[in-house]
């Protein structure tokens, strides 16, 4: 399995080199046309093959703080877009075209906003002085047999972590040849990012305290974290941004948290059970100073559940709770607790509550149609699911929801017909066509609905001639 892992991100890794190096003349120079293509297929290819982190909340938060901080720099002429890349290394990495790249590990690593926002800031500095494009028309030598030997030599060395990976084809680093920024890169991106940071009004020192996490990380775990990697000489760069703070930055304030929430944000992050036992022992500590604070209770609730330890989660949500009655992610998360645990009335009532705090949130409406639907209620599941039908969420399929709630009201016309829209975005078409011909059987002739289906069976079968007939499909049982 591991050894499958490895080919397939050695493959993925590789496509995305060719992207960079299949190119006349070598990059002689390169444009911010050119960098805005790049950076936009590297994207798309991380986001197929699904690197990138869904959740919707994360990624407004670290637009948010990112949104912040552009507006106190230089911006280059690039629209940024800030992703979470779903590791637990902890890095972050430009690509070209103002992509920036945030581990989830990261995420988890650092001890508030202002030092996740620190590492932001750098990295918008590498792309606003666009020294990846720099360091691409400095490598003209390089060829795709030698990139491909120094990525494989990535998945050899660091068992087959992601973002080393990504590190090598981002030209953020690898650990030979000239694929890492240089000194002068690094010190330019520190000076800028922490002007950067001030200026959003952030503490600066809160660099600094960042750099010194991840050297602790290596002095503990005997290995290098994949930012040390990325972004050479860190000892020397805590050195720098230590004379910027004892000069230019002795008698600066600033905040710690701005955008807020950032413990919840944290807690949003799935771990493996070692980073979550640690992530409870840090969470505990904080509560015996601070047992009161809604927020490390929610945090708390979140990692137990997460280690299987229901009654526990259910029982810290619950005092997070009783200090404020009112705040939806708690109301969500008690909510979402009793859907996994089968008490689907019990969860009703939590995510009730929490839809009337956030009627927009479509993640709510979502899991409360699921609990009207398992208690029975159709008629209310059907019009939550009706409301989210133009909306895409990973691993739910809303047409789905509806086709089953309109057969469970007995409304086999309407339940065949949105089975057959689910089966042909599928690209089920057997099963597609099996719905939609029995959907006709319900709708008079020439109705907006019999026509809409007709040109469905029609479309289908186009795309169907010259096909291979698959096999049958089995009738969907909805009553």
């Amino acid at each position: 399995m591991c050894k499958m892992i490895q080919k397939q991100y050695f493959s993925f890794v590789l496509v995305l080199c060719l992207a960079f190096f299949v190119v006349p003349n070598a990059w002689s120079a390169v444009t911010i046309e050119d960098e805005k293509k790049l950076g936009q297929e590297i994207y798309d290819k991380l986001d197929r093959n699904q690197f990138l982190l869904k959740d919707q909340r994360l990624n407004a938060y670290v637009t948010q703080i990112g949104n912040r901080l552009l507006a106190h720099s230089a911006k280059a002429p690039f629209v940024f877009t800030f992703s979470i890349f779903n590791s637990s290394g902890i890095n972050a990495f430009a690509t070209p075209g103002g992509y920036i790249y945030i581990n989830s590990g990261l995420v988890t690593a650092v001890e508030n906003e202002a030092q996740l926002a620190g590492v932001m800031a750098h990295e918008i500095a590498h792309a606003n002085c666009r020294h990846v494009a720099s360091i691409i028309e400095k490598s003209q030598k390089l060829n795709i047999a030698m990139l491909a030997a120094i990525i494989a030599g990535a998945f050899i060395g660091g068992g087959g972590e992601a973002s080393a990976a990504i590190a090598a084809f981002s030209m953020a680093g690898a650990s030979s040849m000239s694929l890492k920024y240089q000194r002068e890169h690094e010190e330019e991106a520190d000076r800028l990012g922490i002007a950067t940071l001030v200026d959003a009004g952030y503490y600066p020192a809160a660099m600094v305290e960042f750099l010194r996490i991840i050297k602790q990380y290596e002095f503990f775990s005997k290995s290098i974290p994949s930012y040390l990697r990325t972004h050479p000489g860190t000892d020397d760069r805590i050195f720098y941004l230590d004379s910027l703070l004892q000069t230019q930055y002795r008698r600066t304030t600033g905040l710690a948290d701005i955008v807020g929430n950032f413990v919840r944000m944290q807690a949003l992050i799935v771990m493996n059970t070692n980073d979550l036992n640690k992530r409870r022992g840090q969470l505990l500590s904080s509560l015996e100073k601070d047992p009161q604070n809604v927020d490390l209770l929610y945090a708390m609730g979140l990692v137990e559940d997460q280690l299987g330890r229901t009654k526990t989660a259910l029982d810290y949500l619950e005092r997070a709770l009783a200090r404020k009655p009112q705040d939806t992610d708690i109301l969500r998360s008690i909510g979402l607790i009793y859907m996994k645990t089968g008490e689907a009335g019990q969860a009703r009532y939590y995510l009730l509550q929490a839809q009337r705090s956030a009627p927009g949130d479509g993640q709510i409406l979502l899991s409360l149609g699921k609990a009207h639907y398992a208690v029975g209620d159709f008629q209310n599941a059907l019009t939550c699911f009706l409301k989210l039908q133009d909306r895409t969420f990973d691993n739910a399929d809303i047409t789905y929801h509806i086709a089953m709630s309109y057969g469970k009201m007995n409304q086999p016309g309407e339940s065949h017909y949105h089975f057959g829209q689910y089966f042909k975005k599928e690209k089920k078409i057997d099963s597609a066509l099996f719905h939609f011909q029995k959907a006709l059987a319900y709708f008079p002739e020439g109705s907006p609905r019999a026509v809409s289906i007709a040109e469905a069976i029609r479309q289908l079968n186009a795309g169907k001639a010259g096909k291979p007939a698959g096999t049958p499909p089995a009738e969907t049982k909805y009553f």
